[in-house]
């Protein structure tokens, strides 16, 4: 179903402490974000209820990676208000309930192996460094990433890259996924794991970021961003 830039609905409720006033696990109203003199996203209300899945769709300028950023807590917003669960957007609770593969991947350690990697950020998630390498180690195995997580980063291609973004996305089980074109690089097989990864996700909320028409079918709502 496509709506416009403005789509508000609420469902039932996660853990206590993880959903909104209105019980959606994000919760946007308002949000601007410019860029000098000029404006990206204008007056945008969005809210997702737990397990819902969206897609925004726009051409390339439209501003769906903007609105990822904002809700990762990247980006400030000019104005408006951005909440995951009752916390700001970028507040440290709130960055706990996210996980957030974007475009341009660069936060990755190109020197170390995609493995290494994922343990590291795997330990900022998890306080046991045996509990994070367990979390890896069944991350590796459910994306079918055994001969990518041996390679440095920096010899790994694209798509390699975004399979390594996905599975950090899903470090910590978050409450909110935000994928931004994610299965743009993927072949058939990875693209199939992905969504059969998010599907084994049902509680989780998805925001993607897509212009594809086959990520649409994975979707319950669509979101038309202005160019």
């Amino acid at each position: 179903m496509a709506r416009d830039a403005s789509l508000l609905t609420a469902g039932a409720p996660l853990l206590m402490g993880e959903v909104s006033r209105n019980g959606a696990v994000l919760s946007i109203r308002g949000l601007e974000r410019r860029f000098g003199e000029h404006e990206v996203i204008r007056r945008l209300d969005l809210s997702l209820a737990p397990g819902e899945r969206v897609a925004l769709w726009g051409p390339n300028g439209s501003g769906k990676t903007t609105v990822l950023r904002c809700i990762a807590g990247t980006l400030t917003p000019s104005r408006g208000e951005v909440l995951v669960g009752p916390h700001p957007a970028g507040a440290l609770e709130a960055r706990r309930l996210v996980g957030a593969s974007l475009s341009q991947e660069r936060s990755f350690y190109l020197r170390l192996s995609g493995r290494a990697n994922l343990l590291f950020f795997a330990q900022l998630r998890f306080d046991s460094r045996s509990e994070a390498a367990q979390r890896v180690r069944a991350l590796e195995d459910e994306l079918e990433l055994g001969e990518i997580a041996p390679e440095r980063v920096d010899r790994c291609s694209s798509g390699m890259i975004q399979q390594l973004g996905f599975a950090r996305a899903l470090l910590g089980d978050p409450a909110v996924l935000l994928l931004d074109e994610p299965t743009k690089s993927l072949d058939v097989a990875a693209r199939a794991r992905l969504w059969a990864a998010l599907d084994r996700r049902a509680a989780t909320s998805l925001l993607i970021a897509t212009h594809l028409n086959e990520d649409l079918e994975h979707c319950g709502e669509r979101v038309n961003l202005p160019a």
